[in-house]
C-alpha cells in the first residue's frame, strides 16, 4: 500500500524545468551551487526528480515575494521533518508575515515619496505659471525631448 502513496518516478531534464518555469540553466545551476537543489547525475547530465521540481517551484515563489535565498533554504530544509509539514508551514507563516510587514512599509514609503513629488510638481507649476508660463508646455514634453536627444534624433524632428 505504501508504494501506492509514492510519487511517480518521473524525472525532468534541465531543459524541461527551464521551459516550464521560464528560468535559465544558469539559474538552476546557481540554485544547485547554493545547496537548494540536488539533482542526480547521469553522466554529465543533471536529472531532476519530482522533489527537485517542487523545491524549484518553492524557490521561485519565495523569490517572487522577496524572500532571501537563506530564508528560502531555512524553509526548504524543514521539508524532511516527519511532522506532516507543520514545522515548514510554521516557518513559512512567520517569514510570510515578516515579508508582508516589510512590503507594507515599502508601500507606505513609496506612497509618501509620490505625495512629496506631486506636491513639488504642484508648487513648481504654480510658480512657473506666475514667472514663465511659456515654459510649462515644454516641461511636460521634457522627457520626450530628452529621450530623443539621447537617442541621437535631431531636435527639429520633434519640433511642432
Amino acid at each position: 500500500m505504501t508504494s501506492d502513496l509514492r510519487r511517480p518516478e518521473r524525472t525532468f531534464t534541465i531543459r524541461n524545468l527551464c521551459v516550464e518555469f521560464r528560468v535559465t540553466p544558469r539559474a538552476l545551476r546557481f540554485y544547485e551551487d547554493k545547496g537548494l537543489l540536488y539533482p542526480a547525475r547521469e553522466g554529465l547530465n543533471r536529472v531532476y526528480n519530482h522533489r527537485d521540481r517542487a523545491r524549484l517551484q518553492l524557490i521561485l515563489r519565495g523569490k517572487r515575494v522577496g524572500l532571501s535565498l537563506a530564508e528560502i533554504r531555512e524553509i526548504l530544509d524543514l521539508y524532511d521533518e516527519n511532522d506532516g509539514g507543520a514545522a515548514q508551514m510554521a516557518k513559512s507563516l512567520k517569514k510570510f508575515r515578516e515579508r508582508i510587514l516589510a512590503l507594507e512599509a515599502q508601500r507606505d514609503d513609496i506612497d509618501g515619496a509620490i505625495e512629496q513629488l506631486r506636491g513639488g510638481c504642484d508648487r513648481m507649476e504654480r510658480q512657473l505659471t506666475q514667472l514663465r508660463p511659456d515654459l510649462l508646455p515644454r516641461a511636460a514634453d521634457y522627457d520626450q525631448v530628452l529621450r530623443a536627444r539621447l537617442d541621437g534624433v535631431a531636435d527639429n524632428a520633434h519640433a511642432d
